[in-house]
């Protein structure tokens, strides 16, 4: 419902917004040349434009405030909140007593189908009901991932109305709610249901992946090899976008990380991180951060990513571990470049301008991320130029040390060679600074892990 009634919303705006562009636009230009008429005409189409986005977000905010945050149906929203920063068994569990039991009054059978097993049941009649279980197994074994509604006899309806509950696939985990006012919720929560779901079990087979590596093996090979899993093995293709990136852990486990995901054919997010420390469990936070990013559904919504990296952090109760970021949106279209940048060693957009090349640093607006409490995520907005290059380094770069203790960053050629050497592409740059941190080091030993990503404004 909530769907029809913004689109039959939107489709009634937009009539509006046209008829009084036909209307206006006459009656404000009779007496205009042609090319006031093209003025005039231009200005009336901002200013309804402007009427019609504004409108609809207005409308769609009012809706979505109606239909999810009153009533029943605000009690499943307040369940996809909490699933998205769930990372564990024991955290979904949490989130099942406390508000569809609790709050909604539901009970819970939560299955392995593959082992037959309750992995959660609510204390309740149904609950505990080992016939309610093998009906379950009877009906729905072996069933595709999806989300689906039951009646009284546990048999399958089409319609949420005629439900007395809904149960979620994804895999063989079967979640089962018994829930009299499923017929009360609005349909358009029940996919966003799955959805969180699906990521949530993504995040915990994550997680319980490296734990069993790390209790089980002492090859810390294995332990690397599982980590360069969640480093991309080819940068994708970007429209516009020229990319190159650089990788070498100072030991075989590394905390640095890094990631290019396409959000659509215009926008693109740039990631790179380095985690506390090194070993087992910077590799553990590192591929946590990755796979938590990667599976999120708003990516452009940088704060939000943030916000939830930094509750899976927290949510691993690993002391004094945390992670510096930097997180740049891409948008090809805007030419524009909008970032987060949680203390990173300061990235750098180098600029072709009337005046030579020139280099702007994109400072940090955000503290380091799951050891302090975040009070304010900055996301700040810079506007691109064609063919500018954008930089992004760990201090495995610019803290590299000579035999006389000088970093690399602070030496009076560092600059320099950043400004002449990015003209070329951006595989030559990249080769040119790798060369560089080695020659920089020579006579010494590398004391952090090198990784670099570099992408090109194509002209």
């Amino acid at each position: 419902m909530y769907r029809r009634i913004t689109k039959t919303l939107e489709i009634s705006t937009l009539i509006i917004s046209m008829a009084l562009f036909g209307i206006l636009t006459p009656l404000l230009s009779r007496e205009f040349s042609f090319l006031g008429i093209l003025l005039v005409a231009g200005t009336a189409f901002i200013l309804l434009r402007f009427f019609y986005d504004k409108s609809n977000q207005r409308i769609n905010d009012f809706l979505k405030d109606l239909f999810f945050n009153r009533g029943e149906t605000r009690l499943l929203v307040n369940f996809v909140d909490r699933l998205r920063f769930c990372f564990t068994i024991g955290d979904l569990i949490s989130a099942f007593r406390e508000i569809l039991e609790k709050r909604a009054d539901g009970t819970i059978m939560f299955l392995d189908m593959t082992k037959r097993y309750m992995v959660y049941n609510s204390p309740t009649i149904i609950g505990m009901d080992q016939h309610v279980f093998d009906e379950l197994v009877r009906h729905y074994e072996g069933w595709k991932d999806g989300i689906y509604f039951f009646d009284d006899n546990l048999d399958l309806v089409s319609n949420h109305r005629k439900s007395r509950g809904f149960f979620v696939v994804s895999g063989n985990l079967h979640c089962y709610v018994f829930m009299r006012y499923v017929r009360n919720m609005d349909e358009e929560i029940f996919p966003q249901i799955f959805s969180e779901y699906a990521n949530f079990l993504k995040r915990n087979e994550t997680i319980e992946k490296m734990f069993a590596i790390a209790a089980v093996s002492k090859e810390w090979s294995m332990v690397a090899e599982t980590q360069r899993a969640f480093l991309p093995k080819k940068l994708p293709d970007i429209p516009k976008v020229e990319l190159a990136s650089y990788f070498r852990p100072l030991v075989n486990v590394s905390g640095d990380y890094y990631d290019v995901l396409p959000i659509d054919g215009d926008r693109t997010l740039l990631l790179l991180g380095d985690v506390s420390g090194k070993g087992l469990a910077a590799a553990l936070i590192m591929g946590i951060v990755v796979n938590t990013i990667r599976i999120m559904e708003k990516k452009d919504d940088l704060e939000l990513v943030v916000r939830t990296v930094d509750a899976a952090i927290k949510g691993m109760k690993l002391q004094d571990k945390y992670t510096v970021l930097f997180l740049g949106l891409l948008d090809t279209k805007k030419m524009e470049l909008s970032y987060v940048n949680a203390s990173m060693a300061d990235p750098l957009i180098i600029s072709e301008t009337k005046a030579g090349r020139q280099i702007r640093r994109l400072g940090s607006n955000c503290s380091v991320i799951g050891i302090l409490d975040l009070d304010t995520v900055g996301v700040d907005t810079v506007k691109l130029l064609p063919g500018d290059v954008i930089l992004m380094a760990s201090d495995g770069v610019s803290e590299v040390s000579n035999e006389q203790g000088e970093m690399l960053g602070d030496t009076e050629g560092w600059i320099d060679f950043v400004v002449d050497e990015s003209r070329g592409p951006v595989q030559e740059f990249l080769q040119k600074l790798s060369d560089l941190v080695f020659k920089h080091a020579a006579g010494t030993k590398l004391r952090d892990d090198v990784t670099v990503l570099v992408a090109k404004v194509q002209e």
